[in-house]
């Protein structure tokens, strides 16, 4: 009986792990700095540098998922998929990474991801 019971408790860890962690592109490069919305729009010198964001998923392209608005604490920022030929399905208010470089389109302050991943 006890084999069982550590038995599916471990089946049901892994399948709950299983939900998140979920990588989109070539996922979030552990080697690149982490960074705030904040910081991404008031230090000059991350402009064409790597970083890597973490938030929320405020809204997203409904037709293809090339692109999404990420919010932490800090702020807003629109996170660039289509650059590096990637998608994300609809997620609504999902935890999310995303590693790319910063970047300028159209004079405004984005992130061009290389890579997202579910939290």
């Amino acid at each position: 009986m006890r084999i069982i019971l550590l038995t599916m408790t471990l089946v049901a860890t892994l399948i709950i792990a299983g939900c998140s962690g979920e990588k989109y592109g070539a996922g979030v490069d552990s080697s690149a700095p982490k960074a705030t919305v904040k910081d991404v729009f008031l230090k000059k010198s991350l402009l064409g540098q790597k970083v890597t964001l973490e938030g929320n998923i405020v809204s997203q392209c409904q037709s293809n998922g090339c692109w999404f608005y990420l919010r932490d604490a800090t702020g807003q920022i629109y996170i660039d998929l289509k650059t590096h030929n990637f998608t994300l399905p609809s997620m609504p208010n999902k935890n999310v990474a995303a590693t790319g470089t910063v970047g300028k389109s159209q004079n405004n302050i984005v992130l061009i991801a290389t890579g997202v991943e579910v939290k």
